[in-house]
C-alpha cells in the first residue's frame, strides 16, 4: 500500500469516529439543537480556514513538513477532547480539533498525485473506506473518551508512516492571499462543486432522521451509511482513468438523480439502493475534480485547498438552510430543495462542455 493512501486512511478514521459523537455528547451536556449545530459549525469554520492557509503554505514551502505538523498536532488535539466536560470546553476542543484537522489535507492530496503518478482514485477510497471503519469503531465503542483515544492514535499512526515519505524537489511558487486568478481558472470547477456539496450538506445534516423517519431503525442506518462509503472504496480505483470532466458530469447527474429519488421515494428499500448511486456519484465527481484541478494547476495546493473549504463552507452553511426547510415543508422538503441545488450545479458545469 502506497504510504499516502495508509495515511489517508488513518487520518479519514480518525476524523470519523470523533465526529460521530459530538452531537450526542453535546446533548448529554445540555446543549439546545442551536449550540449542537454551532459546535459541529466551529469544527468545520476552523477546518476551512486552516485548510485554506496552509494550502497557500505549502506551494510557498513545500508540503511534506506541513502534513508532518498536521498529523502531529490533529493527534494531540483529538486527544485533549477527553477533557470536554460541559458545552464550552467541547466547543474549545472541537474548535482546536477542527483548526489542526485541516492543516495536512491538501498537501497530503499533492504528494499523494505525485507518488501515483496522477492518479487519485485509489487514494480518495482509502479516505472512504476510512470513514467507514471509523463509523463502525463509533458503533462499537460506546465510551466517547475511548474514541476520542482512539482517533488520537490513528493520528499518531498516520505520523509515523509520514515521516516514511521520500523527499522531492520543491519549487516555490508565489501564490496571493486571495488568488482570484486561480479560483477564476477553476471556476468550472469550483461553482458546480459548491452546488453540489450545498445541496448534499443540507441533507446530509438531517439524513439520520429522514432515516428513521421512514422507518429505519438504529442498525439500518449504519447500514445505510457503511453501504455508501465501502462502495466508494470499491468503485473509486476504477474510475480514475476516465476523462475528468466527464466524471464530474456523471458525477453532478448522478448525485441530482439521488437526492431527486430521496424525495420521490422515502421507502427503506430504495434508499438503501439509492446508497449505490450516491457512492458512484461521489467517486466520480471527487476523483474527477480532484484529478483535473491537480494536473491544470502549478498552484497545486492552493487549488487543492480551495477545493477543501468549499465542502467544509457548504457544511457550515447547508445544515442552516436545512432547518428552515424542515421547519416548514419537513424532511421531504430538504431533499427536493437538496434535488434542486444539484441540478443547478449539473447545468452550471454542462454548458462548460458545450
Amino acid at each position: 500500500m502506497a504510504n499516502s493512501n495508509l495515511i489517508q486512511f488513518l487520518a479519514y478514521a480518525a476524523m470519523m469516529s470523533s465526529s460521530i459523537f459530538i452531537p450526542l455528547l453535546a446533548e448529554s451536556f445540555g446543549a439546545s439543537p442551536g449550540l449542537v449545530g454551532v459546535i459541529v459549525g466551529a469544527y468545520n469554520g476552523f477546518f476551512l480556514l486552516t485548510s485554506y492557509l496552509f494550502g497557500l503554505l505549502a506551494d510557498k514551502y513545500g508540503g511534506r513538513y506541513i502534513l508532518k505538523i498536521g498529523l502531529v498536532l490533529a493527534a494531540v488535539r483529538f486527544a485533549a477532547q477527553i477533557l470536554a466536560h460541559d458545552i464550552f470546553s467541547l466547543l474549545m476542543v472541537r474548535s482546536l480539533a477542527g483548526m489542526t484537522a485541516g492543516i495536512f489535507p491538501a498537501a497530503l492530496t499533492v504528494y499523494a498525485y505525485r507518488e501515483q503518478s496522477g492518479k487519485l482514485g485509489r487514494f480518495a477510497g482509502f479516505g472512504s473506506l476510512g470513514w467507514a471503519i471509523g463509523a463502525l469503531l463509533a458503533g462499537l465503542i460506546t465510551q466517547s473518551q475511548l474514541i476520542f483515544a482512539a482517533s488520537s492514535f490513528f493520528f499518531l499512526c498516520a505520523f509515523i508512516v509520514s515521516l516514511r515519505l521520500k523527499h522531492g524537489v520543491h519549487e516555490p511558487k508565489k501564490v496571493n492571499i486571495v488568488p482570484w486568478n486561480l479560483v477564476r481558472r477553476n471556476a468550472r470547477i469550483y461553482i458546480p462543486y459548491f452546488f453540489r456539496a450545498l445541496g448534499a450538506q443540507a441533507i446530509w445534516s438531517i439524513f439520520p432522521l429522514y432515516l428513521v423517519f421512514i422507518g429505519e431503525n438504529k442498525l439500518l442506518v449504519g447500514l445505510t451509511y457503511f453501504t455508501n462509503l465501502f462502495a466508494q472504496f470499491v468503485i473509486m480505483p476504477y474510475v480514475e482513468k476516465r476523462h475528468n470532466l466527464y466524471l464530474i458530469n456523471i458525477g453532478l447527474l448522478c448525485s441530482a438523480l439521488t437526492f431527486l429519488g430521496y424525495a420521490l421515494f422515502p421507502h427503506v428499500a430504495v434508499v438503501l439502493f439509492l446508497q449505490l448511486l450516491l457512492a458512484f456519484s461521489f467517486s466520480t465527481l471527487i476523483v474527477g475534480s480532484q484529478q483535473e484541478l491537480l494536473g491544470q494547476n502549478v498552484e497545486q495546493s492552493t487549488a487543492m485547498s480551495i477545493f477543501n473549504s468549499i465542502t467544509n463552507f457548504t457544511a457550515v452553511l447547508g445544515p442552516f438552510a436545512a432547518g428552515a426547510i424542515a421547519q416548514v415543508y419537513g424532511y421531504g422538503g430538504v431533499m427536493w430543495a437538496g434535488a434542486a441545488v444539484a441540478f443547478i450545479g449539473l447545468i452550471s458545469f454542462t454548458t462548460v462542455l458545450e
